[in-house]
């Protein structure tokens, strides 16, 4: 599988790397990461960078020397899609990949929908950031200060931290690899993770003061009505992370934030803990994907309405959520 990826890779001339729509950082440090491999390996490749939507400022340090275009050719001789489980999340884009003759299709997502002519796509790997890192390291590409501070930022944000369930040993070993090229970790860490503004410290505040609990208090149910993002002067990039919140809380094993970001758009992301409910199943009912523990779906309609369809989905299809018997569980 790996080797063909290689081959197209060496047999292309002009190369379009795409993820999907409104990038987050895995999706933009796969891409650029992706991208710089390729040009450090290979002689005289034509690469665009694109991804439909707004890209959020938090995710500036990614791009100081990077470019994410917005404006394509028609034609390319290799379409690479990343961190993607189906073409309709590339947005624009989804005609020009199809008309490439060879589509590439690496993602980390379960809900997969394996529409590439290679597809390198399994719910095993915590990021498409490890990934593209493994890859590289397989076929020899050439991995650079660059890349790697590229990667691990894909990683460290898409896992929370490394606090996610889809952390492994093996994510550990790449972390561990990619640490070797010495750049700032802690630096990167500080500026993800401990630089929220005031006014975001508010809004998460005011989501968890009323969170609501079903099942014996084990799934989470919050809301951002557009209002809110309005009324604390942020964007919906800012809401990103909240939903991380509800699996905080102790006993709870699912969280759910239902973001009303725009009139008429509402974007529901879950996130699972320790149980045998796999989230991506429901964000599937509403045509939208993910893993076992992160998935996402969007909902064009009202606030109201999608609140009420996820409570009724709740109370008619996810049966309470077992609790360890035995107390909290020591390690």
């Amino acid at each position: 599988m790996e080797s063909r990826i290689i081959e197209a890779i060496k047999n292309a001339n002009k190369i379009l790397i795409v993820t999907h729509t409104g990038p987050d950082g895995d999706a933009i440090g796969s891409a650029c990461g992706l991208k710089r491999l390729i040009a450090n390996t290979f002689d005289d490749k034509f690469i665009d960078v694109c991804a439909d939507g707004e890209i959020s400022q938090l995710y500036s340090p990614m791009l100081r020397d990077n470019v994410i275009n917005h404006d394509t050719f028609e034609n390319y001789d290799l379409a690479i899609v990343l961190d993607c489980p189906n073409l309709a999340r590339t947005g624009k884009y989804q005609e020009i990949i199809q008309n490439a003759p060879q589509i590439i299709n690496i993602d980390h997502h379960g809900t997969n929908e394996r529409f590439g002519h290679i597809n390198y796509a399994t719910s095993k790997m915590s990021s498409t950031c490890e990934f593209i890192y493994y890859l590289a390291k397989r076929f020899g590409l050439e991995v650079d200060k660059e890349v790697a501070k590229l990667l691990y930022q894909g990683i460290l944000t898409d896992t929370n931290c490394f606090t996610s369930n889809t952390v492994t040993a093996r994510t550990h070993q790449a972390l561990s690899e990619l640490l070797g090229y010495k750049f700032d970790a802690n630096l990167i860490k500080e500026y993800y993770f401990n630089n929220q503004s005031l006014n975001k410290t508010k809004l998460e505040a005011k989501v968890l003061n009323s969170v609501k609990l079903y099942k014996n208090n084990t799934i989470a149910v919050m809301k951002i009505p557009y209002s809110d993002i309005e009324k604390y002067n942020l964007s919906f990039e800012d809401t990103m992370g909240i939903v991380d919140k509800g699996t905080s809380i102790e006993g709870v094993g699912i969280s759910i934030i239902l973001i009303e970001a725009g009139p008429g758009y509402v974007y529901v992301s879950l996130r699972g803990k320790g149980t045998d409910v796999d989230v991506s199943k429901i964000a599937k009912q509403f045509d939208g994907g993910g893993s076992n523990t992160v998935a996402a779906f969007q909902y064009h309609g009202e606030l109201k309405d999608i609140e009420q369809l996820v409570h009724a989905y709740i109370k008619e299809n996810i049966e309470e959520i077992s609790q360890d018997p035995d107390g909290k569980k020591l390690f």
